[in-house]
Order: structure tokens, then C-alpha cells, then sequence
């Protein structure tokens, strides 16, 4: 694996490696923030190109970096030193006729005015971490802008996380591209996947004490998983703790332009195995983050593990009940049709089974099941003992048992292993006929604004009446528009899926309050009252949804009322948290305030 980046340790430049890969994770930046312009203009070969060209600017943006947080350049920041250099640099690039290249340093220089904080003059450190000011965003596609962005890289991934509120969760996924051409793609749209899906947590975090973040590492082809996430958290825990994990020794000395202590809770998504889990708070005990034990939820030991006991599908699942009860179907009397992404092997979609058997029976008819490694089709419905079976063994629905299929000719199963079979997997979510689509895996912006209307049959119906989405950002928002125009009514994923971020605060409770010995003697008690609580906050924001959707006459769609829900949640929450912050007696012996908050 070559890195085109070495070049800079070359001469005419003999960067060190530190400078070099500070220099890369500039690159990265300008990239992921000017590609949005023009991805084939700001490309990473032009980006790369550019630096090697104008190598004197380039040598000046590293300078103009270290003035900003070498620890022995104090004066020179006292005496605006920083703003004068930035100045100088500007001139420079100011002289450029290439507006391309006169953008990618501008972009570069923006990048450096917002890092805050960073562990790049740490003697060790396992990836370089930036903590970023969210004004580096371009306000034209970010109007709205997050309370705080970390950036990390490594030299085979890249980590974004994005939190909306001081004290913030969310999951961590890992995306893992199968080759040079896939990655690139996920690269280029990293940051709007941690962006939407952050947002997305914001919104359905509305009914716990903590904001919305989420953190997502790409890894390179051939990278090593483990030791990207374990480099990232590390590198992460550099700028929440003030030590070096080297020498336990305080680097307060380090330059910091935002001094408040950052709490984050992350949480485990797509390709966070156990033994990761496990290691998480392990590795901030040891570091001394002072949140140890609830930096990482779902625990399989002394946590509430979300696969294990199926809590984000048991929140699905109550709207899926609301839903088809709402079409006129009585689940528990009538049979129905569903169809899925997302295997029996996975969190949301394989619990999400289990419980429909468990609640329904043979009443609910599986028709179209979609995943990562294949699909299974039957407009009679797939055989229960087969997907229980395939749900209990952890294992991908193209492992499904094809002499189980009906008689009906166009059943099928097939492995995602040709052109011909990863197109078919990739359409079937859009051609299955069924009453109800349970959108349980797949990738960020799958159904977007060109590919809504395949959900539109040759007859002009829509292929499935409701939609209750298990994924995050399944689909876009001009798709959700066009869905709902065309008379699916859907169930945005903040309120859907709302569930497993609800149990992951329980179980940050539980850590802050109790040792693992104490948790473990309570917790078959304290994990059923939890999916019991979780059940009652579902239902109660699916009736009032419905109740409003009725009595606004259907004026406003569900997923209007679900944003307005989310929002209107959130900004008495922050109100009540700002008078609290002013004035906490006064405000706890007010009963108005009091009722509110013990509630």
C-alpha cells in the first residue's frame, strides 16, 4: 500500500512524519468540504496535486499551524502572531489565478483557524485528532450548525464525530468498503453521513438527558479494523483527558482554545463486534476519562446489550403495531405482508423478526428479506422455522434454505456474488409487493430523490402501504415527500427507532450509579422495567402522532408532526436546562419546573 503522502517527507520538502500526516489530514478536510461543490474539481488526486505544486504555500500552512499550538510559541500568539502569519498567507494565495487551487487553500487555512484543540504535539499518539469549531462548516450546506466536531486520521481511516449538545450519545459504526472505488465514495460523503445521522439522534434523543451525536470510522481496503477503532478512541481520549497515556503525566501545556471539559457517550452501530465493546471504557478507565464505564453503552457484561435483548426492534415494533392497526389490519386476526432490509443476522432486522412471530404468528407474512450478502424472496411468505433459525444462529438470509420456499415460481434466495444478484437484492426492497416496509439495514440516503418512484408499480400503486423505518437516513428527505405525496404514510426513523439511544441512558445511568458487582445483581430486574419503559414512551408518541395526524385532517403527514414532536421536546428541554444552570434552588422549588422535570 503506497502513501502518495510520503512524498512530502522527500525532498524539496522533508517534512517529519508528524508534519505529514498533519498535512494529510488537511488534505482530508478540503476534500470531504469542497467536494460537496465539485466532487471531480476537489478531488483527492487534485487536492494532493495541489499541495505538491505550491509547495512553499504548503510549507507555509504547516508554520502557520504550528504558531497556532506549539506549546514553546507563546509570544508569538501574544503578540498576534498567528493572525499576522494567516494574513500573510492569504496574500499569497490571493495571487493564485486557479480558483480551484485558490479554494483548496483557503479551505486549508479555514481548517486550521477552527481546530481548537489537538494531540498532535504528544510525544505518542495512535491517529491525529483534531476538536474542531462547527463555524468551519459552510453555512450553504450546513445551515444549522452542531455544538462540536472531532475529526481523526490515520493512514488507513478516517473518523468523523458530531455532537448537537454539551453533553451528548450516539452510536459508533464502522464502514468498511470492499475496494479503492467504494471507499472513495464513502469518503467523499463521510461527513454528511455523520452529519445527517447526528441530527437524526438529536431528534429522537428528545426523550433522554443527553443531545444527539454519532461518530463513524471509514476504514481503507485491507485495513485492519481492530486497530483502526482502538488508533481512533485512543486518539479521541488524547483531547478528553489531560494526560499522555506514554507517561501519565498532565499536558496541561498543550495549546487549548476551548477549555470546558467535553462529556461523550458513544454507543455501538454497524461492525462493533463485542471484544471492540468490551475494550472501549476498558481502554478510558485506564486513560482516566472520568465517565469510564458509560463512555460505551450496550455492554455485553455490565451493560444492556441491544442485539442481545432486541430493545431498538421492540421500539420499531410498536409502531409497526400502531401502523397496521391505523390501515384497518388487526395483526393479531388478519395476515399481513411485510418486507425487509437487513438479515436475521443483524440487530434491528433479525429481533424485529423474532418479535413479529412472537406477537403475530403466522399471521405476519415475511415476503422480501434483503442484506449485505444476498436476498430471499416469496410472495407466499418465507417459512418462519427457517428465519427463527437463521435469526438464533447469527447468519445472512442468503443462507436461507431454498427447498423451504413455497411453490410460487418467482421464489428465490440468491448470494450477493454476481452483477446479475447484486442488482436483483439491491431493487427488491422497491418491487416486493407487501402491506408494510420495515427498512432495518442498509446505507445512509439509500432511497433518494432519483430512485423514489421505483416504490411506484407498473399499476401506479405505491409497492407498499406504510413505511416504519428501523434505519437512520434510510431514506432522503425529498424521498420521504415524494413517498408520502404518492400515499405511503411513513414513520420517521427519530421516532421509530427511538429506543435503543433511550435504553443506552439507562444503562449510562446504572454505570455512573453502580459498580458492575451491584449492576449485575440487578439487572435482569432493571433490564425488564427498562424494554417495559421503553414500550410506554413508544406508544405514547404513537398516539400522539396518530391523534394528530387525524385531527389536523391529514394537513400535515407523519413525518412533519414526528420533526415538530422532536423539536418542540428539545427546546423545552434546553429551556429548562438554562433556568436550572441559573439558578438550581430556585428552580427546583418552583412546582411548575419540578412536575416537568421529575415526570
Amino acid at each position: 500500500d503506497t502513501d502518495e503522502y510520503a512524498q512530502f517527507m522527500q525532498p524539496p520538502f522533508e517534512f517529519s512524519i508528524n508534519a505529514t500526516s498533519f498535512i494529510r489530514s488537511m488534505a482530508s478536510w478540503a476534500h470531504v468540504q469542497l467536494g460537496k461543490e465539485n466532487a471531480y474539481y476537489y478531488s483527492e488526486y487534485k487536492i494532493l496535486k495541489t499541495l505538491l505544486d505550491h509547495g512553499d504555500v504548503t510549507t507555509k500552512l504547516v508554520e502557520l499551524f504550528r504558531v497556532r499550538f506549539d506549546p514553546f510559541r507563546e509570544k508569538e500568539r501574544e503578540n498576534n502572531g498567528f493572525e499576522t502569519f494567516k494574513l500573510d498567507v492569504k496574500k499569497d494565495i490571493g495571487e493564485f489565478i486557479d480558483r480551484v487551487e485558490r479554494e483548496i487553500f483557503s479551505s486549508c487555512i479555514k481548517f486550521i483557524s477552527g481546530i481548537l484543540k489537538t494531540n498532535y504535539f504528544l510525544p505518542t499518539k495512535t491517529g491525529l485528532a483534531f476538536r474542531l469549531d462547527p463555524s468551519v462548516l459552510n453555512s450553504e450546506f450546513y445551515p444549522t450548525k452542531p455544538f462540536g466536531i472531532y475529526f481523526i486520521t490515520g493512514r488507513d481511516y478516517r473518523f468523523f464525530q458530531v455532537r448537537w449538545k454539551d453533553i451528548s450519545r450516539g452510536g459508533l459504526r464502522v464502514v468498511m468498503p470492499k475496494n479503492v472505488s467504494d471507499y472513495s465514495h464513502s469518503l467523499s460523503g463521510l461527513f454528511d453521513e455523520v452529519y445527517g445521522l447526528s441530527a437524526a439522534q438529536q431528534a429522537k434523543n428528545k426523550d433522554i438527558p443527553e443531545g444527539g451525536s454519532k461518530a463513524v470510522l471509514l476504514l481503507k481496503p485491507g485495513g485492519n479494523k481492530s486497530r483502526a477503532v482502538r488508533g481512533a478512541i485512543n486518539a479521541l481520549l488524547d483531547l478528553l483527558v489531560a494526560t499522555d497515556e506514554s507517561s501519565e503525566k498532565e499536558v496541561a501545556q498543550l495549546v487549548n482554545y476551548y477549555e470546558n471539559p467535553e462529556i461523550i457517550y458513544l454507543g455501538p452501530d454497524e461492525n462493533m463486534t463485542n471484544d471492540l465493546i468490551t475494550w472501549v471504557p476498558e481502554q478510558a478507565q485506564r486513560r482516566g476519562y472520568q465517565y469510564a464505564r458509560a463512555f460505551m453503552s450496550s455492554k455485553p457484561g455490565d451493560g444492556i446489550n441491544h442485539k442481545q435483548y432486541g430493545v431498538t426492534s421492540e421500539g420499531v415494533h410498536v409502531y409497526a403495531d400502531y401502523m397496521l392497526r391505523f390501515l384497518g389490519i388487526n395483526p393479531n386476526k388478519d395476515t399481513f405482508t411485510v418486507k425487509l432490509t437487513g438479515g436475521p443476522d443483524g440487530d434491528v432486522a433479525g429481533n424485529e423478526l423474532n418479535i413479529l412471530h412472537r406477537e403475530y404468528g403466522e399471521n405476519a407474512r415475511v415476503v422480501a428479506i434483503a442484506d449485505g450478502l444476498g436476498a430471499a424472496y416469496d410472495p407466499k411468505g418465507l417459512d418462519w422455522g427457517e428465519l427463527l433459525r437463521l435469526f438464533k444462529e447469527s447468519k445472512s438470509i442468503s443462507e436461507f434454505d431454498s427447498g423451504k420456499l413455497s411453490d410460487a415460481e418467482d421464489a428465490y434466495v440468491i448470494l450477493a456474488d454476481t452483477t446479475e444478484n447484486i442488482r436483483k437484492r439491491n431493487e427488491l426492497h422497491f418491487k416486493a409487493l407487501a402491506d408494510l416496509f420495515i427498512p432495518a439495514g442498509g446505507r445512509p440516503y439509500t432511497v433518494n430523490e432519483k430512485n423514489w418512484n421505483k416504490f411506484i408499480s407498473d399499476t401506479g400503486d405505491p409497492t407498499c402501504r406504510a413505511i416504519v423505518e428501523g434505519a437512520n437516513i434510510f431514506f432522503t428527505p425529498e424521498a420521504r415527500k415524494k413517498l408520502q405525496e404518492a400515499g405511503v404514510m411513513i414513520i420517521k426513523d427519530s421516532s421509530a427507532n427511538k429506543t435503543g439511544v433511550i435504553c443506552s441512558s439507562y444503562e449510562i445511568i446504572a454505570s455512573l450509579l453502580l459498580s458492575p458487582t451491584e449492576f449485575a445483581a440487578i439487572k435482569d430486574v432493571y433490564v425488564k422495567q427498562v424494554i417495559d419503559l421503553l414500550r410506554a414512551k413508544v406508544a405514547d408518541e404513537a398516539r400522539l402522532l396518530f391523534n394528530e395526524y387525524i385531527n389536523h385532517g391529514g394537513r400535515q403527514n407523519l413525518v412533519e408532526l414526528s420533526e415538530t414532536i422532536s423539536q418542540e421536546i428539545n427546546e423545552v428541554t434546553d429551556t429548562l436546562l438554562e433556568e436550572f444552570v441559573k439558578d438550581p434552588d430556585k428552580a427546583l422549588k418552583d412546582p411548575v419546573f419540578g412536575e416537568i422535570l421529575y415526570r
